[in-house]
């Protein structure tokens, strides 16, 4: 995985094309050990035409998109999938603002906020596409308990009831409690 990652980040940095890391290898940077397979990055949607073309230009294999998701199998067996997912200009400058940069593979790469992490997965999880939601649930919960998040904080009281509603705050309310 590190050598396809190494590559990527390497070439999106060289081309410009930013990015913020999501998904799970986030999830392990914030600090909770978990699996994952995929490497998931959110760019600006303005710059999608440009990222497809680099994922291309490696040898990944487009598979499944959406106006708002791509999904990329690896060049080769066993190789690491990349799901890229696009975001308007005002979400982008959101989640943009208060990340960290953080290593990954050797790599730079930048990390949005546990609470906007959070928010994305909320909005994961409510997707009526979406496979996995109970593995959303689990790193909402993990994010909260790693990061000592309190979702009574109004501001992030809001992006949760923004987010996910008021079943969604409860949830992450017993989450918290559990610290």
């Amino acid at each position: 995985m590190e050598s396809e990652v190494q590559a990527i980040l390497r070439e999106a940095e060289r081309r410009g094309l930013p990015s913020l890391l999501i998904g799970g290898n986030a999830i392990i940077l914030l600090g909770y050990i978990r699996t994952t397979a995929d490497l998931d990055l959110l760019v600006p949607e303005t710059l999608r035409s440009r990222w497809l073309d680099l994922l291309r230009e490696l040898g990944y294999h487009f598979y499944h998109g959406t106006p708002a998701f791509a999904q990329f199998e690896a060049p080769v067996k066993g190789g690491t999938p990349v799901d890229l997912m696009f975001v308007n200009a005002k979400t982008w400058e959101s989640l943009l603002a208060g990340s960290q940069s953080m290593d990954l593979a050797g790599e730079k790469i930048q990390l949005p906020r546990p609470e906007h992490l959070i928010s994305l997965k909320l909005h994961a999880a409510s997707s009526l596409e979406r496979s996995k939601p109970a593995q959303d649930w689990e790193d909402i919960r993990q994010i909260v308990k790693v990061c000592k998040l309190d979702p009574r904080e109004p501001s992030f009281r809001e992006m949760i009831l923004r987010y996910g509603g008021p079943t969604a705050l409860e949830k992450i309310e017993t989450f918290a409690d559990e610290n």
